[in-house]
C-alpha cells in the first residue's frame, strides 16, 4: 500500500505524547467527517496485532495528560474514509505515526546518537511535519527570544542547516509543515492572546519560529499553516506552574480534544494534491520499476501485466483526487479560523 510519512517534532513537554492520544480519539473513536484511523498491516493478523499495540495507547481517559516519551514508540496507522457510497472502505495509504522523546532534538545538536540520526533523516524524508509548540510558554511575559530558546532553538537549526545543504532533496520534494500550538485551553494564557482565534497566539508562534516560517514560505510547493488544539478542552483542565518554572495540568472533567485531527486531515489533503498534480503513487511498485523476467511470463502477458498495474495506479490517483476535493468541503471553510495558513 501507498504509504504516507507523518512525524512530530517538538522539545521535552510540548505536548506530543498527549497529542497522540488525543488524535486517536478523534479519528480512530470519533472518525471525524467519515475519515478514520486504523490499524495497518500486510494481513488480517498483522492488523490484528497492530491493533493490539493501538488500543494500549488510544484511551485518552486513562490517565490521560502524560508526563512525555522516554523511548521511541511507533503507532502501526493506515488512513481511510467513507465519505461517499462509491468511495472503497479499505484505507488509501499507510501512515505509520512515530513518537520521538523531545531530549533527542537537544542530543542532536550536542553529541549525536544513533536515535537522533533516525530522526533527522525521517524528517528528510516527510510528507507531513508537525512541530509542537507549548502556548503556555509562547504566553510568557519574557517575549520572543526566551521561548525561541526554550521550545524552537534546535527546530529552527536544523532548517537553516538543511536550507544550505548542497542536496537539494529535501527542499525539492513539496511537503506540508504544521506548527500545533498546544495546550491552548490553559487558563494561565492571557485572554488578549486567545482572542479572535487566538490571533496573538499565532502571531507571536510565527515570531518564535521565524527562520523555519520563512524558510517553508520560500519553498516552491511547500504549505505551512499554525493549527491550535489542546487534548483536554477548553475548561477541562487546571494549569499550574511550579517555581522552577514548570507547566502542569490535570484533567477535571472528560476530555474534548480539539486541532489534532484538522492538522492530520490539512496535511494528507496537501499530499494527495501534490500526487495528484504530479501524477504519482509512492507504491513499491509502478510499471516503469517492474522488471520482466525471461521465462517466466510471455510478451502478451507482460503487457497485460503493464496494464493492469498502470490501470491500478490511475485508479489510485483517482482516488487520491477525490479524497482531496471532499477535504477541501471540510476544511476551506474553517482555514482562517481553526487552520491559519501562512
Amino acid at each position: 500500500m501507498s504509504k504516507i510519512i507523518v512525524t512530530a517534532v517538538g522539545v521535552s513537554g510540548s505536548g506530543k505524547s498527549n497529542a497522540y492520544g488525543a488524535i486517536m480519539e478523534l479519528l480512530k473513536v470519533r472518525r471525524r467527517d467519515s475519515y478514520y484511523l486504523t490499524a495497518c498491516g500486510a494481513t488480517p493478523e498483522e492488523r490484528i496485532r497492530n491493533s493490539g499495540i493501538i488500543n494500549r495507547y488510544a484511551d485518552i481517559n486513562q490517565g490521560f495528560v502524560s508526563t512525555g516519551t522516554m523511548i521511541t514508540t511507533e503507532f502501526p496507522f493506515a488512513f481511510g474514509g467513507h465519505f461517499r457510497p462509491d468511495v472503497p472502505t479499505y484505507p488509501l495509504l499507510d501512515m505509520p505515526l512515530i513518537d520521538y522523546p523531545g531530549g533527542v532534538l537537544k542530543t542532536m545538536l550536542g553529541k549525536g546518537s544513533e536515535e537522533s540520526s533516525r530522526l533527522l533523516h525521517r524528517i528528510m524524508d516527510t510528507d507531513v511535519l508537525l512541530l509542537f509548540a507549548d502556548a503556555n510558554i509562547l504566553s510568557e511575559e519574557g517575549g520572543v527570544e526566551p521561548a525561541r530558546q526554550k521550545i524552537a532553538l534546535e527546530i529552527n537549526t536544523i532548517f537553516e542547516i538543511l536550507s544550505t545543504e548542497r542536496d537539494t532533496a529535501f527542499v525539492s520534494k513539496p511537503r506540508t509543515v504544521l506548527l500545533l500550538l498546544t495546550k491552548c485551553d490553559s487558563g494561565l494564557i492571557p485572554q488578549e492572546l486567545k482572542d479572535n482565534h487566538f490571533h496573538g497566539l499565532v502571531n507571536r508562534a510565527l515570531q518564535v519560529f521565524d527562520p523555519t516560517v520563512r524558510f517553508c514560505i520560500n519553498q516552491p510547493g511547500w504549505k505551512i499553516a499554525v493549527v491550535p488544539t489542546s487534548t483536554c478542552g477548553d475548561g477541562n483542565s487546571n494549569s499550574w506552574r511550579d517555581e522552577g518554572g514548570i507547566y502542569h495540568s490535570e484533567m477535571t472533567a472528560p476530555p474534548q480534544p480539539y486541532g489534532f485531527d484538522l492538522a492530520i486531515l490539512y496535511g494528507v489533503m496537501n499530499e494527495l494534491e501534490n500526487r495528484v498534480r504530479l501524477g504519482y503513487d509512492d507504491s513499491e511498485e509502478i510499471p516503469e520499476q517492474v522488471e520482466r523476467k525471461p521465462g517466466f511470463v510471455s510478451g502478451f502477458q507482460w503487457r497485460h501485466i503493464l496494464q493492469r498495474l498502470a490501470g491500478q495506479e490511475n485508479e489510485q490517483i483517482s482516488l487520491y483526487r477525490q479524497y482531496a476535493g471532499n477535504l477541501h468541503s471540510i476544511l476551506d471553510p474553517l482555514c482562517g479560523s481553526q487552520i491559519i495558513e501562512v
